[in-house]
């Protein structure tokens, strides 16, 4: 929607947002949104996704990446985007939801609306970063679902306990400890082997981080999760991509309706630029490395150009050459090279993963309506909905005593009825607290010792301090050494007199009008 469009919508923010949404949706009818109000009836979670989301999601949806570092600078939201990967091996996204706090009740409602956004299916791999709250929430929502723990946040965190183990030793030796820990930490988790050997190698059986995380090696190591598709993703940096592009288009006084508006500018690059591959695979076909092979010529009909790359690769990489001596008289040596005989023409259908075909995107784009879902209207949007409608009915009849007296009526004729099916129901403890009856913005104050943002482990925030006071040593480390040598300058400036200091570039003549400033100076008191 333009922006000037959205600034002609009355209320609040969030209830612009609202809007926003429920224009879209009388629109699109497969455009899907709901929300959480607090009991102030302020906003504080809330999810959306487009139709064009949800199909990607049926044809990418096996993969999915989960991030919630970015925060809305205005109301300190937690965003948090649902983001897969496409048969291009580019990003695309499946929806996207706002928190207030990183609470197992606030995952646990945002992971229920996307999975019921998509008609309750649930993706083979979900990968998020270490937090303990989303765990708990995917085993509830997701159970089925292999959670992968992003790779970039293990290293980042083993920083942070190494840089604390080695903290007592000098500067030198401590980089030295920190290089050694970059190497170990590529080679045990990019080659998949164990914690285990760090722990006997380098006696590390102390150590109770690497414990902790040899425990829960089948969520991070791939050794453990060939069964489950993961794409080669090891780190949730997709989704993180996302914020870093929203969060480039935002002021520091954004509201909702603008990380919206910014949000659907990222969606729209993303497809413009999967339409353009999409033009590249249907128009040609890239060259090949080795020509008249086959199976190469099959793989490139079937797969998108990136994939074929990759498999060329590997493909490549498997057909070295053969090579035999066939002389040797002590004068000379002769081989005879050759590549072996591939009688494979083409590659067998059971290991061609459609998702990575050009055709994986003909049953996309199926028209969703003619889909049968089990998606139903949200309760939230139901309950906003038919607050609005029985306001302004009451609106309407409070002048006049007869309207006033059928409202009473009907309100008791629908509480019996409502009674006989969900039990007693307490008028008077019902409604919303808000005078206006709408949405009200996201509360900036927050109780005394709740907050949004997860709280920093022990070794981090030593480490923090470490480094703040090694960089406070340095700030004061150049103040000293700039005011020693404008001292120094000072001092040489005296004893110059009107003479200059000489440039590498400058003449004779001016050296010689240096010197002679020093010689006429030499002897005075």
């Amino acid at each position: 929607m333009a922006a000037d469009t959205v600034k002609r919508l009355d209320g609040t923010d969030s209830n612009s947002l609202i809007e926003i949404f429920r224009r879209r949706q009388s629109t699109e009818t497969d455009f899907f949104f709901d929300f959480e109000l607090d009991l102030d009836a302020r906003l504080c979670s809330f999810f959306w996704r487009d139709g064009q989301m949800r199909r990607d999601y049926e044809v990418f949806g096996d993969l999915l990446v989960h991030d919630t570092t970015y925060r809305t600078n205005k109301y300190d939201m937690i965003c948090g985007p649902f983001v897969g990967m496409n048969h291009h091996c580019m990003n695309v996204m499946f929806g996207c939801g706002f928190l207030m706090n990183e609470r197992i009740e606030s995952f646990v409602w945002l992971f229920k609306a996307f999975s019921r956004s998509m008609g309750g299916k649930s993706p083979q791999t979900i990968m998020t970063d270490q937090c303990a709250a989303m765990t708990a929430a995917i085993s509830k929502v997701f159970p089925t679902s292999r959670h992968r723990l992003c790779i970039w946040h293990i290293e980042t965190e083993a920083e942070f306990q190494f840089y604390w183990t080695s903290s007592k030793n000098s500067e030198y030796v401590l980089d030295v400890v920190m290089l050694l820990v970059n190497i170990l930490l590529h080679k045990h988790l990019g080659f998949c082997l164990t914690i285990f050997m760090l722990v006997t190698d380098y006696k590390c059986h102390k150590n109770t981080w690497l414990e902790k995380l040899y425990d829960c090696r089948e969520k991070w190591c791939p050794a453990f999760n060939k069964d489950y598709f993961s794409g080669g993703i090891l780190s949730s940096q997709r989704s993180e991509t996302t914020n870093h592009s929203i969060s480039r288009r935002l002021s520091k006084t954004g509201g909702l309706c603008d990380f919206y508006s910014s949000f659907v500018s990222v969606i729209s690059e993303w497809r413009s630029k999967e339409n353009g591959e999409n033009f590249r695979c249907a128009q040609g076909v890239p060259a090949m490395m080795m020509e008249h092979v086959k199976l190469l010529s099959h793989a490139r009909e079937v797969y998108t150009i990136e994939i074929y790359f990759l498999f060329e690769e590997q493909f490549m990489k498997g057909s070295a050459c053969h090579q035999e001596m066939v002389v040797n008289d002590g004068h000379q040596q002769k081989y005879h090279v050759w590549r072996p005989d591939i009688d494979i023409i083409s590659i067998p259908d059971k290991y061609i993963l459609k998702r990575w075909t050009k055709k994986v995107i003909d049953g996309r784009n199926v028209n969703i309506d003619s889909m049968v879902y089990n998606v139903g209207v949200p309760p939230s949007i139901w309950v906003f909905d038919i607050s609005r409608k029985f306001q302004r009915l009451v609106v309407s009849s409070q002048d006049s005593s007869v309207a006033r007296k059928l409202c009473d009526e009907a309100v008791d004729d629908v509480k019996k009825k409502v009674e006989a099916e969900v039990g007693h129901v307490h008028i008077k403890e019902c409604g919303v607290s808000s005078s206006s009856g709408g949405v009200q913005n996201p509360s900036s104050r927050r109780l005394k010792g709740e907050r949004n943002k997860r709280r920093s482990g022990v070794i981090e925030k030593k480490y923090s301090l470490a480094r703040g006071r090694r960089s406070a040593a340095n700030k004061a480390a150049l103040s000293t050494k700039g005011a020693v040598q404008s001292l120094v300058l000072e001092n040489i400036s005296k004893l110059a007199g009107d003479g200059y200091l000489v440039h590498p570039s400058s003449s004779s003549s001016d050296f010689v009008q240096f010197s002679k400033g020093l010689d006429d100076n030499v002897g005075v008191d």
